[in-house]
């Protein structure tokens, strides 16, 4: 993917067997312990459970190159590291000389299997130095910045457009500098930055931070050696996942992982920090496993059940699978695969959690707790952001394709369980008016039932709404208003919050 790669891409012709690790193998830089990789087909087959097991918690993965080639090897490498817990994403070898940033970008997209579930990271443009192969060409692929700059726009719209996300882009600052003549208009990208340096690089023109850091081109993992700039909170964010906290029927407190995740989890918080912060993933067979934010563990029921749930494991088996029961106050229980039984907050909540009941009660039962946070919301039934229209006068509704002010909402704790929004388009809370009856409307100043909201968090990490007022989830029609409509939770009740 990098200069690197191209330097073996050569030397590999001439020294056969020449371990890649030779060229640059570097210790993993102190401060940021979460840690990944980047790989194509030049590391051929991968042993995922391995780097899994070797501390990675993320992995891009090239889907294409140049203009329509595929990397032969990234459905296998995919795969293998989402079934392994790692976020994943696809990226593209960009060669803006043989054809447009819109066709490239397409053929990304349409190769990289892209969903909206959690897990995924933006998929991503790898744009840098030419490889020495590519003959004829000057490090700008004799385009001038002008052509370069509408190059890499046409790409990342184009990505947007596709996928509502905004592309990361792949680059150095020393590439990106001349070439694009200091170009700062791409800041609002996540900067994946590369630099074989003892600290990060400086940005390119245009980014104040990186999300990304390339630091090694070999290392103790397989491929190029990464690390994330953040902690996990952060790092389900960039995957759009919705991180949530458990809160307790049992004593109304929130479910930590204790001491980091090095011991049981036990309902015993007032608030919610990083270590009563959960990811919810999709474990396939309508199972799903919940990911610590503590130490980016999975929460496995542990000594298949007979013991206190932990976050320990580093994929998904049986003892990390359960089952989601929604109850009729929209609280949730969890039944444990290893099993069949159902997590309590034993004694009261006096005890670690464990799954050992038969039946639901009042310490079975958990409310799924949004953290405060400024959120946008798109619509899956048509992949519209929730504009509070005209400043927040008109109703909300689900008919814009970018997010700015008026897609912008303060989610804040309104207790019970529930939380409020309130718009950034005119500082009101959006209510559900004529207790559901009407479409929904950021006019109120303050949060009381017609204002509160519970956020149902479903297996692909998108989120529903259900109104207090009415007891009926929040749909997004085409066309018109979002209203409190629905008794049940499907598409068309479903959205992805993005934390901003």
């Amino acid at each position: 993917m990098k200069l690197g790669r191209r330097l073996v891409a050569v030397a590999a012709t001439v020294v056969l067997g020449t371990p890649f690790g030779a060229i640059h193998a570097a210790a993993a830089p102190a401060g940021y312990p979460i840690s990944g990789i980047d790989v194509s087909a030049f590391q051929d087959t991968i042993d995922w459970a391995g780097v899994a097991a070797g501390g990675a918690k993320f992995a891009y993965i090239r889907a294409s190159e140049q203009q329509g080639i595929a990397d032969a090897t990234f459905a296998a490498n995919y795969q293998g590291a989402k079934a392994n817990g790692l976020y994943a994403g696809a990226y593209h070898r960009a060669r803006p000389d043989v054809s447009g940033g819109k066709a490239q970008a397409d053929y990304l997209v349409d190769h990289s299997g892209y969903v909206e579930d959690g897990r995924t990271f933006p998929p991503m443009l790898d744009i840098e130095w030419p490889r020495s192969n590519w003959p004829g060409l000057d490090a700008c692929y004799n385009m001038t910045p002008a052509q370069l700059t509408a190059w890499i726009r046409d790409f990342v719209t184009e990505v947007t457009a596709r996928t509502g996300v905004l592309a990361m882009i792949y680059t150095n600052p020393n590439w990106w500098n001349p070439c694009t003549a200091n170009d700062t208009t791409f800041g609002a990208y996540p900067l994946f930055n590369s630099g074989y340096l003892p600290s990060p690089p400086p940005p390119p023109a245009g980014w104040a931070t990186w999300t990304l850091w390339q630091y090694s081109n070999s290392g103790t993992l397989p491929g190029d050696q990464d690390v994330f700039n953040g902690d996990y909170l952060a790092l389900a964010r960039l995957a759009g996942g919705t991180p949530f906290g458990l809160r307790a029927h049992a004593n109304g407190k929130y479910v930590t992982a204790d001491n980091g995740g090095s011991s049981p989890l036990i309902a015993n918080r007032t608030a919610v920090s990083a270590w009563e912060r959960y990811d919810q993933v999709d474990a396939g067979g309508g199972y799903i496993a919940l990911r610590s934010h503590a130490n980016g563990k999975y929460v496995t029921a542990q000594n298949a059940g007979n013991g206190p749930l932990l976050a320990q494991a580093t994929v998904i088996a049986a003892w990390e699978k359960f089952t989601v029961v929604v109850n009729p106050d929209a609280s949730v229980s969890l039944r444990s695969f290893a099993n069949g039984k159902y997590v309590t907050a034993e004694n009261g909540g006096t005890s670690a959690l464990i799954a050992n009941r038969t039946a639901i009660g009042g310490w079975e039962q958990f409310d799924e707790v949004l953290p405060a946070a400024l959120v946008s919301l798109k619509a899956k039934a048509n992949g519209l952001f929730v504009t509070a229209d005209d400043g927040g006068s008109s109703p909300l509704i689900a008919n814009r394709t970018a997010v700015s002010t008026w897609e912008l909402f303060d989610q804040v704790d309104a207790g019970n369980g529930y939380l409020g929004l309130k718009a950034r388009a005119n500082g009101r809370y959006v209510t559900a008016e004529n207790a559901g009856a009407a479409a929904l409307i950021a006019n109120r100043t303050a949060v009381s039932t017609w204002e509160s909201f519970r956020a149902v968090v479903n297996l692909d990490a998108s989120v529903s709404l259900l109104a207090l007022a009415d007891g009926r989830y929040v749909t997004a029609a085409s066309g018109t208003p979002l209203i409190a409509s629905s008794p049940t939770a499907g598409t068309s009740q479903q959205f992805r919050d993005t934390v901003r």
